[in-house]
């Protein structure tokens, strides 16, 4: 017979010498059947008792209380056999000298004085900018900030947590648009300058912009966007519908009840965004988003005039 700890054994420690069989322990509380498989395992001929654990919620505390009761039933030293174990919990076996196998990844026999666990392969890093990873980019380009604070300090900023903050940042720091910088017991963010900001951003970042509706009402605390917000800020024409913006999951939140028309009983166009807008400046969308919204449109009047705006924020094309 084949033990069901024999095969992850085998595949880190071929030299070991095991062979399983099966094992009735006896006088055993109808209780711990419940929880687990028994067989026992040779391992040079030493005899084993394999406790194969099927309920997940048990853990090293669980083990050290219930091998005693084991043992007055078969005293064979005991392996613990487990599908899967959290990383905390395999930590206080180890401290507590259990032996136990976790199935295709870990043998620990300190019984044995053999211990060997699977290569961990590290994650891929994240490297495609979140929505908030893209507004901490426009606002150290806008702004210049966000360069010698904390995560915690940028967490504030943009009203959220330090871990939300910390997932932006971090495929920033991939893209080498910042690092870390240790100061006493804190790291502080380092952006690089921001004409690499600027000109990362032009190449890399698209659109916000992901659905465009119309209603048929002028909405209220919306920042402008599109012609609309350009027009507002230069000499360019208005358009007959005003265009706005919203990130998208906000919208549907806050006007539950609005439903899009066709656009010719239309009183207003709703860009929808893949993220929240940002340093709204004079209830228009700020530079960077509002040349992101418009770089596309082939009109040349459009271009000219967004080349003109963003040069009185010292930002070329």
């Amino acid at each position: 017979m084949r033990s069901i700890a024999e095969k992850t054994i085998n595949k880190y420690l071929p030299s070991l010498k095991v062979e399983g069989k099966s094992v009735r322990l006896k006088s055993l509380p109808a209780f711990y059947q419940g929880l687990y498989d028994f067989e026992e395992l040779d391992i040079f001929e030493q005899p084993f008792l394999v406790i194969r654990v099927k309920d997940k919620g048990l853990g090293p505390k669980d083990f050290k209380k219930h091998s005693k009761i084991l043992k007055a039933s078969i005293n064979y030293p005991q392996i613990w056999y487990l599908k899967e174990l959290h990383f905390n919990k395999v930590q206080r076996m180890i401290e507590n000298e259990l032996n136990f196998v976790i199935e295709d990844k870990q043998v620990h026999l300190p019984s044995l004085n053999v211990s060997i666990r699977a290569e961990v392969v590290k994650a891929n890093p994240i490297t495609q900018l979140s929505g908030m990873s893209v507004n901490m980019l426009i606002r150290e380009i806008l702004l210049g900030d966000l360069t010698g604070k904390s995560k915690v300090e940028i967490a504030t900023l943009f009203k959220t947590t330090k871990m939300s903050a910390g997932r932006a940042i971090e495929p920033l720091l991939e893209n080498e648009l910042c690092s870390e910088i240790k100061v006493g017991v804190v790291k502080k963010i380092q952006f690089k300058d921001r004409s690499e900001l600027w000109n990362y951003l032009k190449k890399n970042i698209n659109s916000p912009v992901k659905e465009v509706i119309f209603i048929d009402k002028v909405p209220k605390a919306l920042p402008l966007s599109g012609i609309s917000a350009l027009s507002k800020q230069t000499m360019l024409a208005e358009d007959e519908v005003f265009t706005f913006a919203s990130d998208k999951r906000a919208f549907k939140k806050k006007f539950t009840n609005t439903e899009p028309v066709l656009e010719e009983f239309a009183k207003a166009r709703i860009e929808l965004w893949d993220r929240p807008t940002t340093l709204q400046e004079n209830e228009c969308i700020n530079v960077i988003d509002a040349y992101l919204v418009l770089k596309d449109i082939k009109d040349e009047r459009v271009q000219i005039e967004l080349s003109k705006l963003l040069k009185k924020h010292k930002l070329e094309i």
